[in-house]
């Protein structure tokens, strides 16, 4: 089975041409794909012609190196209109004619609480759900549950993740594959397809706090018992520290971004307080910088944006919770001493992000395609193409609640 995987972000069009083993489920990514394109900003296209004509140059280019029919295509989605919330609900479970009240729960009843929990998030005409993600169950007054079905009890409570999108938003993206006439295909959020792409199964489990820094916007992705608690998109990037450079060396936006990438860092206690660093700009002579002041610069912007991800993380008390290193992904980590600012910030070690669970014919897959390849693994993974699991049905009742309820579209 092959499948695409296409991230469509703020400045590239990134692809995974991947092939499933339909026997052993493992994945092996086949080629790559890279174009640029102006369609989006911060992650929400604003141009859909735009978006359409890098779609095409990604499937012809595709097309005419590989012959293969492509089975699934994946689409990420991001940007500030897409949004997350937590509902919570209890329904009763006993009937009048119940003497002792309890009642075995089953499927039916586990639809009608997160049915209800869902309304208790949102409620809007304008407004599409991309994924609903369960949390937990609680019968009465026993522990909290992942899968309530068959226990008894007199109220079901459960909570729910919900994230969604504007309906125009989902219908500009939507309306790309429509157009193309792919066969199967499927819409993903972003960072929950990035988070796929680093951790694994026990990585889930014990909890886990993934921060993938993009060009234009930054997503932050937490785990805890092996479900995702949080999945925000910051709109703030590594193009946020090139345009201050910009302006502080008093450059063009070209050299300021080469300076960011070969020799800023963001930790200033690494940085050669007498290190002198020429600039070019645009008279004839050229202003030098020592090491330390562009790191200073470069501290200041990226230090607001850990911000932003801290406070995320701190609403929901995740830091108490979570005790494995935080991972950093994406174009923007690769920044001279991001992790070692974000461990000064968070009081936490900080490790970048290595892609997991997947085979390769490339010898190297750069965080640059991690959420196009994650977005292959989450298909896979929760099975989103299929209302029945591989192996003929024979799943776990667990399995079957997480598939299909986690993934709605």
């Amino acid at each position: 089975m092959y499948l695409l995987g296409i991230d469509f972000g703020s400045r590239y069009i990134k692809a995974a041409l991947c092939v499933k083993d339909i026997e052993t489920g493992e994945i092996t990514v086949l080629k790559l794909y890279k174009f640029q394109h102006k369609a989006a900003k911060q992650g929400t296209i604003t141009d859909v012609v735009k978006a359409k004509e890098a779609f095409t140059e990604l499937i012809d280019k595709m097309r005419t190196e590989f012959q293969d029919k492509i089975d699934n295509y994946i689409i990420s989605i991001s940007g500030e209109n897409v949004n997350s919330y937590s509902g919570t609900s209890t329904i009763p479970l006993w009937k009048q004619e119940n003497e002792d009240r309890r009642v075995k729960i089953t499927h039916a009843h586990v639809s009608e609480v997160i049915k209800a929990a869902k309304m208790t998030a949102y409620n809007r005409d304008d407004k599409v759900e991309l994924h609903s993600i369960p949390q937990e169950f609680q019968i009465d007054d026993q522990p909290a549950t992942q899968n309530p079905v068959d226990m008894y009890g007199v109220k079901l409570r459960s909570s729910v993740y919900v994230i969604q999108t504007d309906k125009a938003n989902m219908e500009n993206l939507g309306s790309i594959p429509e157009e193309m006439s792919f066969g199967n295909y499927r819409i993903v959020y972003s960072p929950l397809a990035t988070a796929e792409a680093v951790l694994d199964p026990d990585d889930k489990e014990a909890g886990a706090i993934v921060i993938s820094i993009g060009d234009q916007t930054t997503e932050l992705v937490v785990y805890l018992n092996g479900i995702v608690r949080m999945a925000k998109v910051i709109p703030f990037g590594s193009a946020n520290i090139t345009k201050d450079l910009k302006i502080m060396l008093k450059t063009d936006y070209a050299t300021a971004n080469i300076i960011k990438k070969e020799q800023a860092t963001a930790f200033p206690k690494d940085a050669d307080p007498e290190k002198m660093i020429e600039v070019p700009n645009s008279s004839a002579q050229k202003n030098e910088y020592t090491e330390e002041h562009i790191a200073r610069v470069t501290e200041a912007r990226l230090k607001e944006i850990y911000d932003f991800v801290t406070k995320e993380i701190y609403k929901g008390s995740y830091q108490r919770q979570v005790h494995t290193p935080v991972i950093i992904t994406g174009p923007g980590s690769r920044l001279k001493g991001a992790e070692k600012l974000f461990s000064e910030i968070n009081n936490s070690r900080t490790v970048k992000g290595k892609i997991v669970g997947v085979k390769s014919k490339i010898d190297v897959i750069s965080d640059d395609y991690f959420t196009a390849v994650g977005l292959v693994k989450y298909a896979v993974n929760y099975d989103i193409f299929s209302d029945e699991s591989a192996d003929g049905g024979r799943r776990s009742v667990a399995q079957k609640l997480k598939k299909f309820f986690a993934d709605l579209l």
